[in-house]
């Protein structure tokens, strides 16, 4: 399969070959986790080098004949943006709930903050948030990696801002 350039390669993927997946990933895993490296904290990068392959897959619908190493920094690029959009509302709400909890009134103001939350998404953002629950315990407590509980906390946080 060495011998097939990336275009015919990904032809392949859309037509589910695994094989085909397989040899892109030889192909160009190394400059994706470089490139991932150089834009993200490595435990983000991680996570990321994963999804961008997962993506691959997912996306390869959307993959029209263009050169296959734009298109496939163009799918890296986007994970990359949301990844820092997520991570700047997170950190905008946290900063925000760490204010109120240091207020004499901070147990009563975050309930009141997540009280009309759904039950799931209240209880992840009061583990994280008041009980200090890492990223890693939570992702291993609930049996997620840490990109889904980022995403999952990063969700709860955006039905805060609704509210607001």
């Amino acid at each position: 399969m060495t011998s097939k350039t990336d275009e015919e390669l990904m032809r392949l993927v859309q037509l589910g070959q695994k094989e085909a997946l397989a040899e892109l990933y030889e192909r160009h895993s190394g400059k994706v986790w470089a490139y991932l490296q150089k834009r993200v904290p490595k435990q983000n990068a991680e996570d990321l080098f994963q999804d961008c392959f997962v993506k691959l897959v997912e996306k390869s619908h959307s993959w029209k004949n263009q050169p296959f190493i734009l298109w496939l920094y163009v799918v890296l690029r986007n994970s990359i943006t949301d990844f820092h959009r997520s991570n700047q509302v997170e950190k905008k709400y946290i900063d925000r709930v760490r204010a109120e909890e240091s207020s004499s009134t901070d147990q009563a103001d975050f309930s009141e903050l997540i009280s009309s939350m759904p039950p799931e998404s209240s209880k992840l953002l009061s583990e994280f948030f008041k009980e200090g629950w890492s990223y890693k315990e939570l992702s291993e407590k609930y049996d997620l990696t840490e990109l889904s509980l980022r995403k999952r906390i990063s969700r709860a946080i955006g039905l805060l801002k609704k509210g607001e």
